[in-house]
């Protein structure tokens, strides 16, 4: 299948949000039927009587029957009131933290380069004070997060160090342009519409900090995790998306102790975050296309990533994904 062509179909359609990456099953009356399609993912699905004729999906792509399926509006999670917030020491992976800058987050786990460096590790968007840019002017990392009371200095538990920059955000600019235009030629009566399209594409939203106070490699409230299949960055009220281990480990950063899982169709994924605490879900979508709202005018498209069922709010943003997880409690 032809990602790109797909794609550059269906972006700009009204609530489409992303797409299948592979073939899946059509599901008819919530059920898988032996029909191969594409899934087209949008926040919300409308009758077509409500749609122009420009925002209707094509019933066919490059050949192949479409399928369009509701998962919200995929959005990165600001944090909501709850649960993981107590200070922690020594410091553990499933609690509370951030950047000094933002709210909070979730500690995801410890990771090490080839080096050996022992690292924390969390989303671009927990860990740096704005995951669009290249670097953090705010080099504090707290515990709990700033929201949930952390306080500086007698708090911070790390300090930044690098992040992936989120690559293929649009600004307020960019967006006015393509209004205006998009403005000019209704007014000229012309079909033509402008779109933005992102050059660059993420598949991870992911920073680490170096820790400055003692730590131990655990999971909170967990006597073992095992098969680390990624972190949670995005959700919406129906799913959530996790990046995919092996694509932080092709950023640089190995999971401490831990081996590297893929994950398949239905398999079921299990995190500790600092809101929801311990949640399951189902893989919906192993390899997707996905667009997330970062705030605003700001969004980013992420390509193969993992989508489930909900398993975070506002908060487990950097939430550890495992193939298993054995509480204590």
């Amino acid at each position: 299948m032809q990602q790109d062509s797909v794609w550059t179909q269906i972006r700009g359609k009204r609530n489409v949000v992303g797409y299948s990456k592979k073939l899946r099953k059509r599901i008819k009356d919530g059920e898988e039927v032996e029909e191969e399609v594409i899934r087209i993912y949008v926040s919300k699905k409308v009758d077509h009587s409500s749609l122009s004729l420009r925002d209707l999906i094509p019933e066919e792509i490059n050949g192949v029957p479409t399928d369009v399926i509701e998962i919200g509006e995929m959005k990165a999670l600001d944090a909501l009131p709850r649960a993981h917030v107590a200070r922690i020491r020594p410091l553990v992976a499933g609690v509370s933290v951030g950047n000094w800058a933002i709210t909070a987050g979730t500690l995801g786990w410890f990771f090490e380069d080839s080096a050996g460096r022992v690292v924390l590790g969390s989303n671009a968007h927990v860990l740096a004070d704005d995951p669009l840019t290249p670097s953090s002017e705010e080099k504090r990392i707290v515990q709990p997060g700033r929201v949930d009371q952390g306080r500086v200095p007698e708090d911070v538990v790390g300090t930044y160090l690098w992040h992936q920059p989120l690559e293929g955000s649009t600004c307020a600019v960019s967006n006015a342009v393509a209004g205006l235009l998009n403005g000019v030629s209704s007014l000229l009566g012309r079909k033509t519409r402008f779109e933005l399209s992102l050059v660059e594409k993420a598949r991870i939203d992911f920073g680490v900090a170096e820790p400055t106070v003692d730590y131990e490699i655990r999971l909170h409230t967990a006597e073992d995790c095992e098969g680390f299949v990624g972190l949670g960055f995005a959700g919406s009220d129906q799913a959530s998306f996790f990046c995919k281990a092996k694509h932080i480990e092709e950023a640089g950063w190995s999971p401490v102790d831990k081996e590297i899982m893929s994950v398949t169709m239905d398999d079921q994924i299990h995190k500790v975050g600092r809101t929801t605490e311990y949640t399951t879900g189902r893989v919906v979508d192993d390899s997707a296309y996905g667009r997330v709202n970062y705030g605003g005018v700001s969004f980013v498209e992420f390509d193969d990533v993992i989508l489930t069922t909900k398993m975070l709010e506002g908060g487990d943003s950097g939430s550890s994904g495992w193939t298993s997880i054995s509480l204590t409690i």
